[in-house]
């Protein structure tokens, strides 16, 4: 049986067709029994298609067995989820399983802007081979892995990809920046999370490894993060702060984590080039990065034009399918003088 709470009153007249509530004084509890004619992912299935996205939201769901008498133990109530989450977790029900196999790193050279562009290291970006519907986007992976309730899960299998591919591809010497949820970061007992405990089964330099933290969600304990960015460093890992400029609330950021690296926002630097208040606001982002000791990195380098801004701006270092494209092996960047004669700063 599958019962359903909700934290209002509002229930979809539909849900009389499969179930029906608990009491008689109230519409917050839900039993619904299993059709013969379908299963429970079908079940879930109908009542999501039926279920208005507003009051979706609020519904809490667990499979018991079928002799419940309508009171929601401990037991049940830690079983609850959300409907949503059941609803993925049953469509798609490999996301709960083992994730290392299915996860396709990349490499996309990260250059330094001045001169011809020496090469910095390698950004890590991951696809997953979906068991249906063949490879998908890392957006669209951690979609999925949030809609279940995955994230960390999807999270650790990338790094430690991501980690074996280093070992086997590139020499000491050549980092590669890996991303982390601050969320990821807030533990702490670092020293005994499998993605930074590995490096040494891998022959593998901290050193050679930079952490980006890509800023998904507000970041609600900043002391905690800096904690345990400070452990990272610890460890001999250096830190590079992702997405910035996304969200401007989030830019003191910078001050609080001193990175080593700053990743400006993929779309602030696409802006700039057409817009001269987001120009401004790129050319103090630097400013600010570079008082701070941090290098400033720019995404989404596609054509000479993005370039030639970025050097107009005195970014230290880029990446993107102008200079180098993301590929299962690491190949050599794009000279920038084949982009054509651009002025630097």
């Amino acid at each position: 049986m599958l019962v359903v709470r909700l934290s209002g009153d509002d229930v979809p007249k539909s849900w009389n067709r499969w179930g029906r509530p608990l009491s008689r004084d109230s519409n917050r509890i839900w039993a619904f029994a299993l059709p013969t004619s379908m299963d429970l992912a079908d079940l879930v299935e109908a009542l999501v298609g039926e279920t208005p996205p507003q009051i979706l939201a609020d519904c809490l769901a667990a499979w018991v067995n079928p002799d419940f008498d309508g009171r929601l133990s401990l037991s049940v109530l830690d079983e609850l989820e959300p409907l949503s989450v059941l609803h993925t977790r049953l469509h798609e029900p490999w996301v709960m399983g083992e994730l290392g196999d299915l996860v396709r790193p990349g490499f996309q050279a990260i250059v330094a802007l001045s001169g011809d562009g020496d090469l910095l290291g390698y950004q890590m970006q991951c696809q997953l081979a979906h068991p249906d519907r063949g490879p998908i986007t890392g957006h669209e992976f951690y979609q999925l892995a949030r809609n279940a309730r995955r994230l960390a899960a999807v999270e650790q299998a990338c790094q430690i990809s991501a980690l074996v591919r280093k070992s086997e591809c590139l020499p000491r010497g050549v980092p590669v920046f890996i991303g982390a949820s601050p969320q990821s970061l807030l533990r702490q007992d670092l020293h005994r999370h499998p993605s930074y405990t590995c490096l040494e089964r891998l022959g593998l330099d901290p050193a050679d490894v930079v952490i980006e933290i890509a800023q998904r969600g507000l970041v609600d304990d900043i002391e905690a993060l800096v904690h345990g960015c400070g452990l990272l460093r610890g460890m001999g890992f250096r830190i590079a702060l992702g997405e910035v400029g996304a969200g401007l609330g989030q830019v003191g950021l910078i001050a609080s984590l001193e990175p080593e690296f700053v990743r400006l926002d993929t779309g602030l630097v696409r802006e700039a080039r057409f817009s001269g208040p987001v120009a401004s606001l790129l050319d103090g982002l630097v400013a600010t990065a570079r008082s701070l000791g941090a290098a400033t990195v720019a995404d989404g380098i596609n054509e000479p034009g993005d370039l030639r801004l970025c050097r107009e701006l005195g970014i230290d270092y880029g990446q993107g399918n102008a200079i180098g494209p993301c590929t299962e092996v690491p190949s050599a960047p794009m000279p920038l003088s084949a982009l054509g004669h651009l002025p630097t700063r």
